[in-house]
């Protein structure tokens, strides 16, 4: 059974600022500079299709997932592993960016390929089997860590295939997504642990 408090603050208060942050930092402040940048006629469209369109929004996400993992690194109410993940999503983009001077490398694949390796080594390195899943109104189920990690590769080989499908990336590009993910996490493991 998963250690139902690893993932929660037992403030109200608390939970909300994480949340909070965690949305602006990785979602809402890059969303919104890439909107910028697309608005200012930085960038033709908002596919960045090309590795130069790419650039400047990969510094900028960059920039807010460093800070993200600089604001929870030293808080005892984020638990470790969470923090491993943001460090090793933030080495990941810093890796892509570097990258993407040579190759268009897949960002989508990037994110899953670190998304699977989180889950393999939540359940290899803390024995956990189970997730309560608790959704309010339509009640607790338990999920067994398995079973998410067989969903997260099934949809990770699905956007890889869709990558390949649409022609917006090579093999090289796709395995190359998939490999700096898992890369990244596991440094971050091993920097956090």
């Amino acid at each position: 059974m998963c250690n139902p408090y690893i993932f929660s603050i037992e403030d109200p208060k608390d939970k909300v600022v994480i949340i909070a942050l965690i949305t602006m930092l990785t979602v809402g402040f890059p969303l919104l500079a890439i909107f910028l940048i697309r608005f200012l006629g930085l960038n033709k469209d908002l596919n960045m299709d090309s590795r130069q369109e790419r650039i400047v929004p990969l510094i900028i996400t960059a920039m807010f997932y460093l800070w993200l993992f600089i604001n929870i690194k030293n808080h005892t109410y984020v638990p470790l592993l969470f923090t491993s993940f943001v460090l090793g999503a933030t080495i990941s983009i810093f890796i892509s960016f570097f990258i993407n001077n040579f190759s268009k490398i897949s960002l989508h694949t990037v994110g899953m390929g670190g998304l699977v390796c989180i889950l393999i080594l939540l359940q290899v390195n803390f024995n956990y089997s189970d997730f309560i899943l608790n959704l309010g109104p339509l009640g607790m189920y338990n999920v067994h860590l398995g079973l998410l990690i067989i969903i997260g590769v099934l949809i990770a080989g699905s956007v890889g295939a869709a990558r390949l499908y649409l022609t917006d990336h090579s093999m090289t590009d796709i395995y190359g997504g998939y490999f700096v993910g898992v890369f990244s996490q596991i440094i971050s493991y091993i920097i956090i642990f």
